[in-house]
């Protein structure tokens, strides 16, 4: 077994070296306080920062490691989880000096040990903190249930939990507990309070309900937007529940009545819309119905009254045919303008050209008519005799009159030409 043996100061004057203080373990010496004769000064020289004060600092450090050892297992016993204390701990006995004694030897080994558990406990408690509190967070949300019977029994269930987890320590546990008292008393507090007012409350749900049952089947009766109307009936349907209970047989009766007329309504409202997809897809098959026709006029290359007649009728039939809904309605359109205006470009080159024409053979025929006048009014100078003046001047009438009527057809087809 290891020894330490105290030697206290003590004045040799035979061997000139001083007095020395110190301790021995085991036969090694560890110097406290070495004081040299006065033939070496008379200087005094320290084994340690503590100087003269070692052996009683010794002393005080030792008991001081035991009763940190101590509070470590009385957090261990007690399953405290601070640890800040268990820090304030280990910072205290890092700052005290290791010593190398036997004695000090045990009790690093008794404060290791309670160390080593405590760490392990301290995970365990830190783990049972967190799934209590998730208990607890749980319990706290049935303050806002409804129905308190169901609140009461879920918490009881939560209670139940809560007992199966181990120790979170004994601060937390009550602190913990604590909470579910409080959440329990509230509750029977709120059931207390609600069975009080019970029937007025009722009644309230009751008036609220008919109400919105009212303003429903004004929504339903007249329907003039669909997608205005069911924001509404949405509204309505959110105000619904938060109006309360009317009890359970009124709630179910007013329930039916209420539900039946959203049901009328989104039945009303996907017929509509059903109506609708299949009117924009008849409109949508019967445009390209159109467009293939009037595809087909302008690959004949006939262009005559009857193909300007039948395009002038196949742009009734397209007004005619409705709307075919945003995705293909505007390209339809842009295909059949495109064709139409190919028919009708081509039909106006052609018509352009058989008026100039006309124009061509109006002007030759007005050139010849004034020609001929020219003629005749030269015949009527040198007329020899008046009958033969009188014949001339007939015809020159005859002439200045079909001259105006060419005239006239001449600039009504440059009018033509024109347009």
């Amino acid at each position: 077994m290891k020894t330490e043996k105290q030697f206290p100061p003590k004045e040799d004057a035979d061997d000139g070296h001083g007095t020395w203080f110190g301790i021995e373990v085991n036969g090694d010496y560890r110097m406290f306080a070495w004081t040299h004769s006065k033939a070496e000064g008379g200087s005094t020289e320290y084994g340690t920062e503590y100087k003269e004060k070692a052996l009683d600092t010794l002393k005080e450090q030792l008991n001081k490691k035991t009763e940190l050892a101590r509070e470590l297992e009385n957090m261990l016993h007690n399953g405290d989880s601070d640890e800040n204390a268990l820090n304030a701990i280990k910072d205290a006995w890092n700052k005290l000096t290791v010593w190398n004694v036997p004695v000090e030897k045990d009790i690093i080994k008794r404060y290791e040990k309670a160390l080593n558990a405590f760490e392990p406990k301290m995970e365990e408690i830190k783990q049972n903190i967190a799934a209590k509190s998730t208990i607890v967070d749980q319990a706290k949300e049935l303050l806002d249930a409804d129905n308190f019977r169901n609140a009461r029994n879920e918490l009881d269930k939560l209670k139940d939990s809560l007992r199966e987890i181990g120790s979170a320590g004994s601060a937390k546990d009550d602190e913990f507990h604590e909470q579910i008292r409080e959440i329990e008393n509230t509750l029977r507090t709120k059931q207390k309070n609600f069975n009080e007012h019970i029937n007025e409350s009722r009644s309230t749900a009751e008036t609220k309900k008919t109400e919105l049952i009212s303003q429903a089947k004004k929504l339903v009766s007249n329907v003039s937007n669909f997608k205005e109307t069911n924001v509404k009936m949405n509204e309505l349907f959110d105000a619904w529940k938060t109006a309360g209970s009317a009890g359970h047989e009124v709630d179910e009766k007013l329930w039916e009545e209420f539900n039946g007329l959203r049901k009328q309504f989104f039945d009303a409202r996907q017929k509509f819309f059903d109506e609708r997809d299949e009117q924009l897809k008849k409109s949508g098959e019967t445009k390209q119905k159109l467009i293939e026709e009037a595809k087909a006029i302008v690959e004949k290359n006939d262009f005559g009254r009857s193909a300007a007649d039948r395009m002038k009728a196949l742009d009734k039939e397209w007004r005619a045919a409705g709307y075919s809904g945003k995705d293909i309605n505007d390209s339809l359109w842009d295909t059949f303008t495109k064709t139409k205006e190919a028919f009708w470009s081509a039909k106006k080159a052609i018509f352009t050209k058989a008026v100039e024409a006309d124009i061509e053979k109006a002007q030759k025929e007005l050139d010849k008519i004034n020609k001929e006048l020219e003629d005749l009014e030269y015949r009527l100078e040198v007329a020899p005799n008046p009958t033969m003046k009188k014949d001339v001047e007939d015809t020159i009438y005859v002439k200045r009159n079909e001259k105006t009527d060419k005239e006239k057809e001449l600039e009504e087809l440059k009018k033509k030409a024109s347009e």
